[in-house]
């Protein structure tokens, strides 16, 4: 039987104390959404799910769910909305016909293009002054937090 490991309560509420800060500090210093959406028309959500296809490929709309948590019954309509734009199609599963899955079409492929242009460009403004070793640091931790939170 595996034992769980123990950890310090402190640093648990240090890990939410950051978790606090650093949300806020993303948003208000390297990406702001409310800008992205004005200029392509597309919300945050949208944006997610467009990437996460890219990344993953096709997935079913509860695996999409599931992976942003994001009840089903609240991912149908964004996925009806992207599937309007003509950004995604729907395909039935061949070894299931009632599941049906969602594939990223080449408008929504130079959509997310386009969308991640802006925000490098966001980025790019915002970053100017640190120095390289401060920019390698943020780069490298922002791709643990990314990795190890989504093994959790």
């Amino acid at each position: 039987m595996t034992k769980k490991r123990t950890i310090d309560p402190s640093a648990v509420d240090s890990l939410a104390q950051n978790v606090f800060h650093v949300l806020p500090l993303i948003k208000k210093r390297l990406l702001h959404m409310d800008l992205v959406q004005r200029e392509h028309g597309i919300p945050l959500s949208h944006v997610q799910v467009l990437a996460m296809l890219q990344d993953m490929g096709t997935m079913s709309v509860s695996e999409i769910s599931r992976r942003l948590g994001i009840a089903k019954p609240n991912i149908t309509p964004l996925v009806d909305r992207l599937y309007e734009a003509g950004y995604v199609d729907r395909q039935h599963d061949e070894h299931d016909r009632r599941v049906v899955n969602i594939v990223l079409l080449p408008a929504g492929e130079e959509k997310l293009s386009a969308i991640r242009a802006t925000i490098s460009r966001q980025i790019m403004a915002q970053i100017e002054d640190l120095s390289h070793s401060e920019f390698r640091e943020l780069t490298e931790s922002i791709a643990s937090a990314v990795r190890i939170l989504s093994s959790l």
